[in-house]
């Protein structure tokens, strides 16, 4: 979505950067010993386990040293300034925040925001004061803690904005509703509330014709489906067998608008409401019901028809509803402190081929050879064909239509496919099909299918708004995906820890076709689908496969052990006074969570001989209690001969296929230095895959029926080499080079999703040397590409794309085509009619054709006077 490709740059610091003088001096004493211990483990030529010991009871003495000084801190800490560095800038996508406070973004924007910065937390006390007292900079601003995602509370971190700013946007940001408003009427939980206040900050569009006036907030919708489940019991952990009574909120984070306002399905934020707004003409189910009626969730009766009514939100997308008097109180706020809408993640116009996962796999505990083989056939084929089809390359390199993110060189590559021709592309195909080959023995593999939105059955809601009773047009096992045919559907769901695999009929016909009109998934309400994969309604996305070996194989495994959703009966979270202190304790609850633990825990039983599901179940339990500890404070207690069984089970190294991990390879000047411990090879499903995945040396060839013109992506082509250009470039490529080394783990932590804030600085440096952009660019695409032919043009691709994309642009539409090899060209010659290279052929033929008909004549003239002398 459009705004998604603007970005800002802020900091992001650990709490290191908040050190006084003395605690600063303490803390690099303390990591430079450390450092000094791990060059002592390294040097295997001498005994340093003496010098060694005695290092480390010095860090001891720096560590109760470095404690008690923080301890003893009081007041608000302030940022030291030279902790501003380039490696700890992020890049951050527009928000709801950045947009109301007034931070510019752009594809060119290169300034660094001091309006947020976000903390991580290495000391807790130090985080605490943060949270407390906020701190101020080095001009005497103040900042004051405002969220935690759930993500940034797994990462330890929190956001932090300036006061100034914070009172003077609040109440567009909250809707008016106050700190001691929740307070005042009961309070909230803590940890929802930090992940309510986030909602503000994720990547977002301004959603610029939203009309609160067309909005009405109604109760959901809660179905009893009775089916066999296995309950276990969260006390002694017993697993029973039953046929129960579930309940099921169908409509737990999804809303409805109607075709008028998006053809497409797409999640929304508005002040402390998210969730899923999905298609559904309900006006014209209320016109067949011939009731157009409905109540909202505070007791006020609306017409559907008469009042307008084009989105319809339900209860529990809007958070905090009962702390607001009536719709009409929120949308007299909304209105009056300008609050705004967003919209994220809309429905795609393409999808991408799906990818299985190793959790996908390895639950399938019963797979022939034979089956694993053709699971693999379609992987094996990309990575056969990765350096000789167009197709494949394009797709490896994400230079695909369904590519919401790409970058330009990209976008270059999609509308220049001979670029796939040069040194660079060649190289980065090369690393891709390294790591494809790793992340296929690591159980990524191609799959017959797509990852879609989950929807509910809003047909049957519609029908229940509007007459009381639901009419559902999907039963149990029942589901509408038309990105696949009809008939038998596999639907799976990451996190994927027992066998979650989900089996239904999609069912294709005029009356689901005529209301379910997007690519979503619909799911039947009455179903317990849900608990299976345990998905939410609020944009949680499937993938949806119709792989028939594949679900043959699931079916097998599935009725092989009688597989049913499991149950047990979670805690609730209580309200809490929002305070400091309060929000304080509920982080460190929340970061202390062990969630990789259980999941790691899982693989390991998988990877065994005949795995234990009883264990997998218990283990699937306490990961769910202990995603919601931070809220509910609970944890259940293993029995003591349970405890016995998990660690029977669980001990040891992960499996032989996690070799192949590369978040776990270290890599120090093109040397190993670490890879993970793995256990030894078992014939379980995933570490098959390791014999199974092809690995091919690549051969490329020219593709695109054309040679590659690298004067194409050029402003101008005769522009010539400067030296002061290529020797700062070289010198900042370095520099880079270096920095990025030095202090990888915050690079690696920054890069995923976001352009490196280095690469903006490298470009303003150059343009230090020439203010044109254009200049720059041409110079490095002649000195990378005409003269050095470098395999190593991620900087030149980071810094000056755009220019690049523009250049190209114009010279696709003033290129012509190779009378030849149909290969694009730019004119540089009158009368020009072949590219460089044939040119070039052309003049070698024209030339051996001179000298034959040289030879020739000279060969008759000879002849001639042979025959004259005679």
């Amino acid at each position: 979505m459009g705004n998604l490709d603007n970005q800002i740059y802020c900091y992001s610091v650990g709490t290191s950067a908040f050190h006084t003088d003395e605690e600063d001096r303490v803390f690099k004493e303390l990591v430079n010993r450390k450092g000094y211990i791990k060059r002592l483990r390294r040097d295997k030529d001498n005994d340093n386990k003496d010098e060694i010991k005695k290092v480390r009871e010095k860090v001891k003495e720096l560590e109760v040293e470095l404690r008690s000084l923080v301890d003893r801190h009081e007041g608000v800490r302030t940022v030291r300034k030279e902790e501003l560095k380039p490696y700890s800038v992020v890049g951050i996508f527009e928000s709801v925040l950045t947009r109301t406070f007034g931070i510019e973004s752009g594809k060119d924007m290169d300034k660094v925001t001091k309006d947020i910065v976000i903390v991580q937390s290495y000391h807790l006390s130090v985080f605490r004061d943060l949270i407390e007292y906020g701190f101020v900079d080095e001009n005497g601003e103040q900042y004051q803690y405002l969220s935690s995602s759930a993500g940034q509370t797994r990462q330890k971190k929190g956001v932090w904005v300036k006061k100034v700013l914070w009172d003077k946007h609040k109440d567009s940001l909250t809707c008016g509703l106050s700190v001691e408003d929740i307070n005042q009427k009961g309070s909230i939980n803590i940890t929802k509330y930090l992940a309510y206040s986030a909602l503000i900050t994720g990547a977002s569009d301004e959603w610029l014709d939203f009309n609160i006036d067309e909005c009405i907030v109604v109760d959901d919708m809660d179905v009893i489906v009775n089916g066999e489940v296995d309950y276990i019991d969260n006390n002694t952990y017993e697993i029973t067998r039953k046929r129960m009574d579930i309940d099921i909120t169908a409509t737990d984070g999804v809303g409805m608008m109607l075709p008028s306002v998006s053809e497409k399905n797409f999640m929304v934020r508005l002040p402390f409401l998210k969730g899923l707004l999905a298609v559904m003409s309900f006006d014209e189910i209320a016109r067949e019901c011939g009731k157009c009626k409905v109540t909202d969730v505070w007791g006020k009766e609306w017409d559907v028809i008469e009042d307008g009514i084009k989105i319809i939100f339900t209860k529990s997308q809007l958070k905090l509803w009962k702390f607001f008097d009536s719709w009409d109180h929120y949308k007299d706020n909304f209105k009056k402190f300008n609050c705004q809408a967003a919209k994220l993640n809309e429905e795609e116009d393409t999808f991408n081929q799906g990818k299985l996962t190793y959790q996908f796999l390895q639950t399938l505990t019963d797979v022939k050879d034979d089956e694993l083989e053709s699971i693999v056939k379609s992987t094996n084929y990309t990575i056969d064909n990765i350096g000789s089809r167009q197709d494949v390359m394009l797709r490896v390199l994400g230079a695909t239509e369904s590519n919401e993110q790409k970058r330009s060189y990209q976008k270059c590559l999609m509308k220049y496919p001979e670029l796939l021709n040069d040194a660079h592309s060649k190289s980065t195909i090369k690393a891709k099909k390294k790591a494809m080959v790793n992340d296929a023995k690591m159980g990524k593999l191609n799959v017959n299918g797509s990852y879609t939105f989950v929807i509910p059955d809003l047909y049957s809601f519609s029908t229940y708004l509007f007459t009381g009773e639901a009419k559902p047009l999907l039963n149990d096992g029942e589901v509408h995906c038309k990105l696949n045919k009809s008939g038998r559907t596999g639907i799976l769901r990451s996190p994927h820890l027992y066998r979650e695999w989900g089996l239904a009929q999609n069912k294709i016909d005029d009356k689901r076709s005529k209301y379910f009109t997007t690519d979503a998934l619909y799911v039947a309400n009455e179903s317990l689908l849900s608990k299976l994969i345990q998905n939410d309604w609020d944009g949680d996305k499937a993938l949806v496969v119709q792989d028939k070996v594949l679900l043959d194989v699931a079916e097998r495994n599935m009725k092989n052990d009688d597989i049913v959703p499991l149950y047990y009966e979670m805690a609730k979270a209580e309200a809490q006074e929002i305070n400091s202190k309060n929000i304080f304790n509920s982080l460190v609850l929340a970061m202390g969570g062990k969630i990789g633990l259980y999941s790691n825990s899982i693989t390991k039983i998988f990877a065994q001989p005949n795995p234990d599901l009883r264990v997998v179940a218990w283990l699937c339990m306490e990961n769910n209690f202990e995603i919601d500890y931070a809220k509910t404070l609970f944890r259940p207690t293993r029995p003591t001969e349970i405890d016995e069984i998990i660690k029977q089970y669980t001990k040891g190294d992960l499996p032989a296929f996690f070799q192949f991990d590369s978040r776990k390879i270290k890599k120090k000047d093109n040397r190993i230095v670490k890879e993970p411990r793995v256990a030894a090879k078992t014939d379980s499903t995933v570490n098959r895959l390791e014999d199974l995945i092809s690995n091919k040396r690549i051969h490329f060839r020219e593709i695109a029926g054309g040679k590659f013109d690298y004067k194409l992506l050029m402003n101008n082509p005769k522009t010539k080499i400067d030296d002061k250009v290529i020797e700062k470039y070289e010198e900042l490529n370095e520099e880079k080079r270096k920095l990025i080394d030095k202090n990888k783990e915050e690079f690696d932590k920054n890069k995923k999703d976001n352009k490196l804030y280095v690469y903006v600085l490298i470009r303003n440096e150059l343009l230090k040397i020439n203010p044109d952009p254009m200049y720059v660019a041409d110079v490095l695409i002649q000195y990378l590409f005409g003269v050095k032919d470098s395999s190593f043009k991620s900087t030149l691709w980071e810094s000056f794309g755009e220019e690049i994309e523009v250049n190209l642009d114009k010279n696709l539409d003033e290129a012509l085509e190779c009378e030849d090899c149909d290969s694009k060209f730019r004119k540089v010659k009158r009368g020009q009619v072949r590219c460089e290279s044939c040119y070039e052929i052309e003049l070698k033929r024209i030339d051996r054709e001179r000298k034959r008909k040289a030879r020739e004549k000279k060969k008759i003239s000879i002849g001639q006077n042979l025959a004259i002398a005679e």
